[in-house]
């Protein structure tokens, strides 16, 4: 029912809604209850599973970029993450299937969209995993053929970083995070290999960041900052087997706490 307040009518009259405007009266329709549909529920469902998991991801990987991440990198990783989990979706069983290359399109997402990690490295590196063994082995690179360098840089650090995220039981390892320094003079970077114990039935995710320094008198500056700071995610697994959540390790004095913790409102 609408009232009359002596020049403006305002409130409910059949389908409409009657108020007051700032320069006049308003007349608007009454808003309509939307009743979602149980697949657009377990579609929202998912698109919000997407970004729980792309922040984790982030979180997990932030050795590699920091604050120096372009601004739509959040946005920009979110979309192939909630793309995976919606083609991985069952909607008769309710239930993720992933297989071992489920989220390989994750491979070569740059984290700065203005430095590009792959036109500062220019070898590929690869990503194997067997025997709850992951490894990430890098070909020989020449400096500065392979390896580019800023003009004021002369020392680069690389940094590696592994992602452990147990999907289905909602737990997240702490960051495996390795680094190498490399001068700009030595003339190249011998073929290595890293290996990160993991375990059975998780996403194991990898990349390499490039941080770059001015070194002189012993005095190290950053070269990094918002516009260049090349760092990327070299590739992407899902390991064989089920996960089972290890027990504490016990020392002598005390109880070491878990590398695994659990992951808020993850339901995957």
């Amino acid at each position: 029912m609408a009232k009359f307040d002596g020049k403006y009518l305002k409130g409910l009259i059949g389908k409409v809604v009657v108020r007051r405007g700032k320069k006049a009266q308003i007349i608007q329709t009454v808003p309509r209850d939307v009743k979602q549909t149980q697949a657009t529920k377990k579609a929202a469902g998912v698109f919000g599973q997407g970004s729980i998991l792309a922040g984790t991801i982030r979180n997990n990987l932030y050795a590699l970029f920091g604050s120096n991440y372009d601004g739509e990198m959040i946005n920009r990783l979110n979309t192939p993450v909630r793309a995976v989990l919606r083609q991985c979706y069952n909607l008769e069983s309710e239930q993720f299937n992933f297989t071992e290359d489920s989220f390989s399109r994750l491979a070569g997402f740059e984290f700065n969209s203005k430095s590009l990690l792959i036109n500062q490295l220019w070898v590929q590196p690869k990503l194997q995993y067997s025997d709850n063994v992951l490894t990430l082995s890098i070909p020989e690179t020449q400096i500065p053929a392979q390896l580019k360098f800023p003009a004021t840089a002369n020392i680069c650090k690389f940094t590696l970083a592994v992602s452990q995220i147990a999907l289905h039981d909602g737990l997240n390892h702490d960051p495996l995070v390795r680094q190498i320094e490399i001068h700009k003079n030595q003339g190249f970077i011998p073929a290595q290999e890293f290996s990160f114990d993991v375990a059975d039935g998780i996403l194991c995710i990898a990349g390499i960041g490039l941080n770059y320094f001015a070194l002189n008198n012993d005095v190290k500056t950053v070269i990094n900052n918002k516009v260049f700071n090349p760092a990327g995610i070299i590739g992407a697994i899902i390991t064989d087997g089920t996960f089972i959540l290890p027990p504490p390790t016990a020392t002598p004095n005390r109880i070491e706490a878990s590398p695994w913790q659990p992951v808020f409102n993850m339901k995957i």
